[in-house]
């Protein structure tokens, strides 16, 4: 074996968290695709394209959510602490934005608040909280900020073109958490050979996980409480 070989199989085994994590976000999004089609037909009485836009939002904010998550938890103990409030401000901010802003277009500024709030500091806190207490506060921060402005943007542009500037803001989101991932990957190249094994029943964790955030996100969309300004929306 010659040593551009050695070369390219050592290269192809330290990829492998990042090629499990290609194949846990394809696996996602057709898992998930099929669970939003059947619940469409299910419980959905008419018709409703806006309502069938914004599910495909459901389904792609939580495929890039999950995966980056998944991603980032098998270099979480790696993390220094600026690295860490990195990683903890985009993951927090983002998933906060991302939900906040499809649940508020759809069910009112309160509830799209409660929810972006939550996922973003829950799932902020989660990634960041090996990495020290400063990581742990600005995921916080991030989820508080990100989740209450996802919801109020949306409010605000229900009568100006929401419809257009929705798939803008979750394009922009989901490329941000790719680019987060790129980061841990070029930023810890010396751990990359003392990653944890990956095993299927990890995936099948986050599977499911990522299935039960999607199907509730839905269920709230769909029958949970609205504001006057949304509820001709779904």
């Amino acid at each position: 074996m010659t040593d551009q070989n050695i070369k390219t199989e050592t290269k192809i085994k330290l990829l492998k968290a990042e090629k499990n994590m290609i194949l846990l976000a394809i696996i996602a999004f057709i898992i998930l695709s099929i669970a939003e089609i059947m619940f469409f037909f299910a419980f959905i009485k008419h018709f409703n394209v806006v309502l069938i836009q914004f599910m495909i939002y459901i389904i792609i904010s939580t495929v890039f959510i999950g995966s980056a998550v998944w991603h980032i938890k098998h270099y979480r103990k790696y993390f220094s602490c600026s690295t860490g409030m990195m990683i903890g401000m985009t993951v927090g901010m983002m998933s906060g934005f991302m939900m906040g802003a499809i649940v508020g277009a759809t069910n009112g500024m309160f509830i799209g608040s409660l929810v972006g709030l939550s996922t973003g500091i829950g799932i902020g806190v989660w990634c960041t909280r090996t990495c020290g207490i400063m990581s742990t506060l600005e995921s916080m921060m991030a989820g508080l900020m990100s989740g209450t402005m996802g919801a109020m943007i949306s409010v605000m542009l229900i009568s100006d073109n929401i419809l257009l500037f929705m798939p803008i803001l979750i394009g922009i989101c989901s490329t941000t958490l790719a680019g987060m991932s790129y980061m841990v990957y070029k930023e810890h190249e010396e751990h990359r050979e003392n990653l944890a094994k990956y095993d299927k029943y990890d995936m099948a964790i986050y599977l499911s996980a990522m299935f039960m955030f999607a199907i509730i996100l839905t269920a709230i969309m769909v029958w949970g409480p609205k504001s006057i300004l949304t509820v001709t929306i779904v």
